[in-house]
């Protein structure tokens, strides 16, 4: 489902920590947008004992090892990824970088424009490009960068 005109508006500046897990909007304008990339979101996996094939839900794309064989009789430990499966699957997904809007006021202060990193999957993948104004609404997640620490949404 889709969400519009909900209300109210986070101020970039506002999304902290206490926003984390939270369903928000906000409006800002893109600044960048990456290269669409397939996400996995199952991924399934041989036994190396028995050769039995298990589904493993993959949360955010999260890489996740089965524990251990569902079969009662082997419980195996080893596992091998089969992305050829019919079990694995893949969404677009894309990630898009949101500047705030800034008004004459704030721009005086000299200060750079804050911005987050929201990620796009399925149909709203390759739905904006730079310099368009848009209404971001979604979950707040923290995800870890090379840079440090980054609110995103997805």
């Amino acid at each position: 489902c889709r969400v519009y005109n909900y209300e109210p508006l986070t101020q970039l500046k506002n999304v902290r920590a206490n926003c984390y897990g939270k369903y928000i909007a906000l409006r800002g304008t893109v600044v960048r947008v990456s290269n669409i990339k397939p996400l996995c979101t199952n991924l399934a996996f041989v036994c190396a004992a028995c050769g039995d094939v298990q589904r493993v839900p993959l949360p955010d794309g999260k890489y996740t090892l089965p524990t251990k064989c569902l079969v009662p009789e082997c419980r195996g430990r080893s596992f091998t990824p089969d992305r050829s499966s019919p079990l694995t699957t893949t969404v677009d997904w894309q990630s898009v970088k949101v500047q705030e809007l800034m008004s004459d006021d704030q721009r005086e202060a000299g200060r750079i424009p804050r911005t987050i990193e929201c990620e796009l999957v399925q149909d709203l993948v390759d739905s904006c490009v730079p310099g368009d104004m848009v209404t971001i609404t979604g979950i707040v997640k923290v995800s870890s960068t090379e840079e440090g620490e980054g609110h995103s949404f997805f």
